[in-house]
Protein backbone atom coordinates (compact mmCIF):
# COMPACT_ATOMS: atom_id res chain seq x y z
CA UNK A 1 0.00 0.00 0.00
CA UNK A 2 1.36 3.40 -0.95
CA UNK A 3 2.25 6.27 1.35
CA UNK A 4 -0.84 8.21 0.25
CA UNK A 5 -3.09 5.40 1.41
CA UNK A 6 -1.29 5.18 4.75
CA UNK A 7 -1.58 8.94 5.30
CA UNK A 8 -5.27 8.78 4.39
CA UNK A 9 -5.90 6.00 6.89
CA UNK A 10 -4.03 7.90 9.62
CA UNK A 11 -6.01 11.05 8.83
CA UNK A 12 -9.32 9.22 8.97
CA UNK A 13 -8.23 7.57 12.21
CA UNK A 14 -7.36 10.94 13.75
CA UNK A 15 -10.65 12.51 12.65
CA UNK A 16 -12.54 9.61 14.23
CA UNK A 17 -10.58 10.03 17.48
CA UNK A 18 -11.18 13.80 17.58
CA UNK A 19 -14.89 13.35 16.89
CA UNK A 20 -15.07 10.80 19.72
CA UNK A 21 -13.31 13.27 22.01
CA UNK A 22 -15.62 16.13 21.03
CA UNK A 23 -18.68 13.99 21.71
CA UNK A 24 -17.25 12.98 25.09
CA UNK A 25 -16.53 16.59 26.07
CA UNK A 26 -19.95 17.69 24.87
CA UNK A 27 -21.64 15.04 26.99
CA UNK A 28 -19.63 15.96 30.06
CA UNK A 29 -20.67 19.60 29.61
CA UNK A 30 -24.33 18.75 29.26
CA UNK A 31 -24.53 18.78 25.45
CA UNK A 32 -25.34 21.73 23.22
CA UNK A 33 -22.92 24.33 21.93
CA UNK A 34 -20.74 24.70 25.03
CA UNK A 35 -18.88 21.45 24.43
CA UNK A 36 -18.19 22.32 20.80
CA UNK A 37 -17.02 25.77 21.82
CA UNK A 38 -14.65 24.34 24.41
CA UNK A 39 -13.01 21.95 21.96
CA UNK A 40 -13.12 24.50 19.15
CA UNK A 41 -10.82 26.78 21.10
CA UNK A 42 -8.08 24.16 21.16
CA UNK A 43 -5.32 23.98 18.56
CA UNK A 44 -5.38 21.09 16.13
CA UNK A 45 -2.33 19.47 17.72
CA UNK A 46 -3.82 19.84 21.21
CA UNK A 47 -7.03 18.18 20.03
CA UNK A 48 -4.95 15.37 18.55
CA UNK A 49 -3.09 14.89 21.85
CA UNK A 50 -6.32 14.83 23.85
CA UNK A 51 -7.83 12.39 21.37
CA UNK A 52 -4.89 9.98 21.45
CA UNK A 53 -4.76 10.20 25.28
CA UNK A 54 -8.51 9.74 25.74
CA UNK A 55 -8.46 5.92 26.17
CA UNK A 56 -5.45 5.85 28.52
CA UNK A 57 -5.58 5.24 32.27
CA UNK A 58 -3.14 8.06 33.00
CA UNK A 59 -4.37 10.94 30.87
CA UNK A 60 -2.42 13.63 32.72
CA UNK A 61 0.86 11.76 32.24
CA UNK A 62 -0.04 11.10 28.61
CA UNK A 63 -0.88 14.71 27.75
CA UNK A 64 2.20 16.02 29.53
CA UNK A 65 4.48 13.62 27.62
CA UNK A 66 2.97 14.76 24.29
CA UNK A 67 2.68 18.47 25.10
CA UNK A 68 5.60 19.42 22.84
CA UNK A 69 4.85 16.92 20.07
CA UNK A 70 3.44 19.53 17.63
CA UNK A 71 1.92 16.85 15.39
CA UNK A 72 -1.53 15.60 14.47
CA UNK A 73 -0.34 12.23 13.12
CA UNK A 74 -1.49 9.55 15.61
CA UNK A 75 1.42 7.30 14.69
CA UNK A 76 3.92 10.07 15.44
CA UNK A 77 2.17 10.91 18.71
CA UNK A 78 2.35 7.28 19.84
CA UNK A 79 6.05 7.21 18.92
CA UNK A 80 6.62 10.33 21.02
CA UNK A 81 4.92 8.52 23.91
CA UNK A 82 7.24 5.53 23.47
CA UNK A 83 10.28 7.82 23.38
CA UNK A 84 9.12 9.53 26.58
CA UNK A 85 8.87 6.13 28.28
CA UNK A 86 12.40 5.24 27.15
CA UNK A 87 13.74 8.56 28.43
CA UNK A 88 12.08 7.97 31.81
CA UNK A 89 13.61 4.50 32.12
CA UNK A 90 17.06 5.83 31.21
CA UNK A 91 16.67 8.34 34.03
CA UNK A 92 15.77 5.48 36.37
CA UNK A 93 18.96 3.64 35.40
CA UNK A 94 20.99 6.77 36.15
CA UNK A 95 19.32 7.21 39.53
CA UNK A 96 19.71 3.54 40.48
CA UNK A 97 23.47 4.00 40.98
CA UNK A 98 22.83 6.73 43.54
CA UNK A 99 20.27 4.57 45.35
CA UNK A 100 22.68 1.62 45.40
CA UNK A 101 25.38 3.75 47.02
CA UNK A 102 22.94 4.53 49.85
CA UNK A 103 21.47 1.03 50.24
CA UNK A 104 22.85 -1.07 53.10
CA UNK A 105 20.80 -4.25 52.67
CA UNK A 106 22.79 -6.67 50.41
CA UNK A 107 19.55 -8.00 48.88
CA UNK A 108 18.43 -4.45 48.08
CA UNK A 109 21.77 -3.74 46.41
CA UNK A 110 21.42 -6.95 44.40
CA UNK A 111 17.87 -5.94 43.44
CA UNK A 112 19.19 -2.61 42.18
CA UNK A 113 21.77 -4.40 40.02
CA UNK A 114 18.96 -6.55 38.62
CA UNK A 115 16.92 -3.43 37.93
CA UNK A 116 19.64 -1.93 35.75
CA UNK A 117 19.65 -5.08 33.63
CA UNK A 118 15.86 -5.29 33.53
CA UNK A 119 15.57 -1.63 32.52
CA UNK A 120 17.93 -2.36 29.64
CA UNK A 121 15.52 -5.06 28.45
CA UNK A 122 12.54 -2.73 28.97
CA UNK A 123 14.19 -0.09 26.80
CA UNK A 124 14.92 -2.70 24.11
CA UNK A 125 11.23 -3.65 23.95
CA UNK A 126 10.20 0.00 23.74
CA UNK A 127 12.76 0.53 20.96
CA UNK A 128 11.27 -2.41 19.08
CA UNK A 129 7.83 -0.85 19.48
CA UNK A 130 9.12 2.54 18.32
CA UNK A 131 10.79 1.02 15.24
CA UNK A 132 7.74 -1.09 14.40
CA UNK A 133 5.62 2.05 14.15
CA UNK A 134 8.21 3.62 11.87
CA UNK A 135 7.83 0.80 9.33
CA UNK A 136 4.09 0.27 9.85
CA UNK A 137 2.48 -1.56 6.93
CA UNK A 138 -1.32 -1.64 7.10
CA UNK A 139 -1.43 -4.87 5.09
CA UNK A 140 0.36 -6.55 8.03
CA UNK A 141 -1.77 -4.87 10.67
CA UNK A 142 -2.51 -7.94 12.79
CA UNK A 143 1.13 -9.00 13.08
CA UNK A 144 2.30 -5.49 13.88
CA UNK A 145 -0.35 -4.92 16.52
CA UNK A 146 0.46 -8.28 18.13
CA UNK A 147 4.18 -7.42 18.17
CA UNK A 148 3.49 -4.03 19.73
CA UNK A 149 1.36 -5.56 22.47
CA UNK A 150 3.97 -8.23 23.21
CA UNK A 151 6.84 -5.72 23.42
CA UNK A 152 4.90 -3.19 25.48
CA UNK A 153 3.66 -5.95 27.78
CA UNK A 154 7.23 -7.21 28.08
CA UNK A 155 8.49 -3.74 28.99
CA UNK A 156 5.86 -3.47 31.73
CA UNK A 157 6.80 -6.93 33.03
CA UNK A 158 10.50 -6.04 33.23
CA UNK A 159 9.67 -2.89 35.20
CA UNK A 160 7.45 -4.81 37.62
CA UNK A 161 10.05 -7.58 38.00
CA UNK A 162 12.52 -4.89 39.04
CA UNK A 163 10.18 -3.80 41.83
CA UNK A 164 9.46 -7.40 42.88
CA UNK A 165 13.14 -7.79 43.73
CA UNK A 166 12.74 -5.45 46.72
CA UNK A 167 10.21 -7.67 48.53
CA UNK A 168 11.51 -8.52 52.04
CA UNK A 169 14.39 -6.04 51.79
CA UNK A 170 15.08 -3.36 54.38
CA UNK A 171 15.59 0.36 53.84
CA UNK A 172 13.83 2.68 51.42
CA UNK A 173 15.54 1.62 48.17
CA UNK A 174 12.41 -0.21 47.00
CA UNK A 175 10.14 2.76 47.73
CA UNK A 176 12.49 5.10 45.87
CA UNK A 177 12.66 2.79 42.87
CA UNK A 178 8.86 2.51 42.80
CA UNK A 179 8.66 6.30 42.79
CA UNK A 180 11.21 6.56 39.98
CA UNK A 181 9.39 3.95 37.87
CA UNK A 182 5.92 5.44 38.36
CA UNK A 183 5.96 7.64 35.26
CA UNK A 184 7.61 5.10 32.95
CA UNK A 185 5.09 2.43 33.97
CA UNK A 186 2.23 4.84 33.34
CA UNK A 187 3.62 5.81 29.93
CA UNK A 188 4.10 2.17 28.92
CA UNK A 189 0.58 1.31 30.08
CA UNK A 190 -0.70 4.29 28.09
CA UNK A 191 1.07 2.93 25.01
CA UNK A 192 -0.89 -0.32 25.29
CA UNK A 193 -4.15 1.62 25.64
CA UNK A 194 -3.33 3.70 22.54
CA UNK A 195 -2.65 0.58 20.48
CA UNK A 196 -5.93 -0.99 21.67
CA UNK A 197 -7.84 2.16 20.74
CA UNK A 198 -6.07 2.31 17.39
CA UNK A 199 -7.21 -1.26 16.68
CA UNK A 200 -10.82 -0.59 17.66
CA UNK A 201 -11.10 2.58 15.57
CA UNK A 202 -9.59 0.97 12.47
CA UNK A 203 -12.03 -1.94 12.79
CA UNK A 204 -15.03 0.37 13.17
CA UNK A 205 -14.03 2.41 10.10
CA UNK A 206 -14.14 -0.79 8.01
CA UNK A 207 -11.73 0.61 5.40
CA UNK A 208 -11.49 -1.40 2.13
CA UNK A 209 -8.28 -3.41 1.70
CA UNK A 210 -7.36 -2.90 5.36
CA UNK A 211 -7.64 -6.22 7.26
CA UNK A 212 -9.59 -6.37 10.50
CA UNK A 213 -7.44 -6.42 13.61
CA UNK A 214 -7.99 -9.32 16.00
CA UNK A 215 -8.92 -7.70 19.32
CA UNK A 216 -9.87 -10.90 21.14
CA UNK A 217 -7.77 -11.89 24.19
CA UNK A 218 -4.42 -13.22 23.04
CA UNK A 219 -4.50 -17.01 23.26
CA UNK A 220 -1.92 -17.69 20.56
CA UNK A 221 -0.14 -21.00 20.56
CA UNK A 222 3.54 -20.75 21.46
CA UNK A 223 4.26 -24.12 19.85
CA UNK A 224 3.10 -25.68 16.61
CA UNK A 225 1.89 -29.26 16.38
CA UNK A 226 5.46 -30.52 15.91
CA UNK A 227 6.69 -28.62 18.97
CA UNK A 228 8.46 -25.89 17.00
CA UNK A 229 7.96 -22.35 18.39
CA UNK A 230 5.60 -20.32 16.17
CA UNK A 231 7.98 -17.35 16.09
CA UNK A 232 10.82 -19.32 14.48
CA UNK A 233 11.35 -18.31 10.81
CA UNK A 234 10.34 -21.02 8.28
CA UNK A 235 13.93 -21.51 7.09
CA UNK A 236 14.97 -22.48 10.64
CA UNK A 237 11.99 -24.69 11.44
CA UNK A 238 13.27 -27.53 9.27
CA UNK A 239 16.68 -27.34 10.92
CA UNK A 240 15.14 -27.53 14.38
CA UNK A 241 12.92 -30.44 13.39
CA UNK A 242 15.94 -32.39 12.16
CA UNK A 243 18.26 -31.46 15.02
CA UNK A 244 17.83 -34.51 17.23
CA UNK A 245 20.32 -36.41 19.36
CA UNK A 246 20.74 -38.98 16.59
CA UNK A 247 21.26 -36.27 13.99
CA UNK A 248 22.84 -33.19 15.58
CA UNK A 249 23.20 -31.55 12.15
CA UNK A 250 26.82 -30.50 12.34
CA UNK A 251 26.62 -28.32 15.44
CA UNK A 252 28.66 -25.16 15.65
CA UNK A 253 30.22 -26.35 18.88
CA UNK A 254 30.19 -29.54 20.98
CA UNK A 255 30.22 -29.68 24.78
CA UNK A 256 31.16 -32.93 26.54
CA UNK A 257 32.28 -33.77 30.06
CA UNK A 258 34.37 -36.69 28.82
CA UNK A 259 36.62 -34.46 26.74
CA UNK A 260 35.25 -35.56 23.37
CA UNK A 261 33.95 -32.07 22.61
CA UNK A 262 35.66 -28.73 22.21
CA UNK A 263 34.50 -27.62 25.68
CA UNK A 264 33.40 -29.26 28.91
CA UNK A 265 31.47 -26.16 29.99
CA UNK A 266 28.34 -24.79 28.32
CA UNK A 267 29.18 -21.22 29.31
CA UNK A 268 32.59 -21.54 27.67
CA UNK A 269 30.96 -22.79 24.48
CA UNK A 270 28.56 -19.83 24.45
CA UNK A 271 31.51 -17.46 24.13
CA UNK A 272 31.73 -18.57 20.49
CA UNK A 273 28.27 -17.20 19.65
CA UNK A 274 28.74 -14.12 17.44
CA UNK A 275 27.20 -10.92 18.80
CA UNK A 276 23.64 -10.47 17.50
CA UNK A 277 24.03 -13.70 15.55
CA UNK A 278 21.61 -13.71 12.55
CA UNK A 279 21.59 -17.48 11.89
CA UNK A 280 20.94 -20.58 13.96
CA UNK A 281 23.88 -21.38 16.26
CA UNK A 282 23.69 -25.00 17.42
CA UNK A 283 25.33 -26.10 20.68
CA UNK A 284 25.40 -29.89 21.01
CA UNK A 285 25.59 -30.88 24.69
CA UNK A 286 26.48 -34.54 25.13
CA UNK A 287 25.14 -36.74 27.92
CA UNK A 288 26.19 -35.80 31.42
CA UNK A 289 25.26 -33.71 34.45
CA UNK A 290 26.44 -30.14 33.94
CA UNK A 291 26.62 -28.36 37.29
CA UNK A 292 26.64 -24.77 36.16
CA UNK A 293 24.37 -21.78 35.84
CA UNK A 294 24.10 -21.10 32.12
CA UNK A 295 23.82 -17.43 31.16
CA UNK A 296 22.62 -16.53 27.68
CA UNK A 297 23.11 -12.79 27.14
CA UNK A 298 20.73 -10.68 25.07
CA UNK A 299 23.38 -10.46 22.34
CA UNK A 300 23.47 -14.27 21.98
CA UNK A 301 20.64 -14.54 19.47
CA UNK A 302 19.34 -17.60 17.60
CA UNK A 303 21.07 -20.08 19.93
CA UNK A 304 19.76 -23.64 20.08
CA UNK A 305 20.80 -26.30 22.62
CA UNK A 306 20.72 -29.93 21.47
CA UNK A 307 21.05 -32.65 24.08
CA UNK A 308 21.09 -36.45 24.11
CA UNK A 309 17.66 -36.62 25.73
CA UNK A 310 15.87 -35.36 28.87
CA UNK A 311 17.26 -38.15 31.05
CA UNK A 312 20.78 -38.05 29.63
CA UNK A 313 21.76 -34.39 29.26
CA UNK A 314 21.08 -32.54 32.51
CA UNK A 315 21.91 -28.98 33.51
CA UNK A 316 21.58 -28.29 37.21
CA UNK A 317 22.24 -25.11 39.15
CA UNK A 318 22.29 -24.64 42.91
CA UNK A 319 21.38 -21.00 43.52
CA UNK A 320 18.55 -20.32 45.98
CA UNK A 321 16.91 -17.34 47.64
CA UNK A 322 17.68 -18.76 51.09
CA UNK A 323 21.37 -18.58 50.20
CA UNK A 324 21.12 -14.84 49.62
CA UNK A 325 20.46 -14.88 45.87
CA UNK A 326 17.46 -12.96 44.54
CA UNK A 327 14.86 -15.07 42.74
CA UNK A 328 15.65 -13.33 39.45
CA UNK A 329 19.19 -14.78 39.57
CA UNK A 330 18.32 -18.36 40.54
CA UNK A 331 17.44 -19.70 37.07
CA UNK A 332 19.61 -22.64 35.99
CA UNK A 333 19.47 -21.49 32.36
CA UNK A 334 18.71 -17.82 32.11
CA UNK A 335 19.05 -14.61 30.17
CA UNK A 336 21.42 -12.00 31.49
Amino acid sequence: MGKVAVVSVCSVFLVAMVVALAVGVSRRNGGGGNGAANTGGLSTSTKAVKAICQPTDYKGTCEKSLSNANSTDPKELIKVGFQAAMDEIKAVVANSTTIKDLAKDPMARQALDNCKELMDYAIDDLKNSFNQLGEFDFSKMNQYVMNLKIWLGGSLTYQQTCLDGFVNTTGDAGAKMREFLKTSQELTSNGLAMIDQFSEVINKLDIPNIPKIDTTPNERRLLQADGTPTWVPPEQQAQIAQATANNPQQPNVVVALDGSGKYNSINEALKEVPKNNPTLFKVYIKAGIYKEQVNVTKHMTNVMFIGDGPTKTTITGSLNYVDGVGTYRTATVGKC
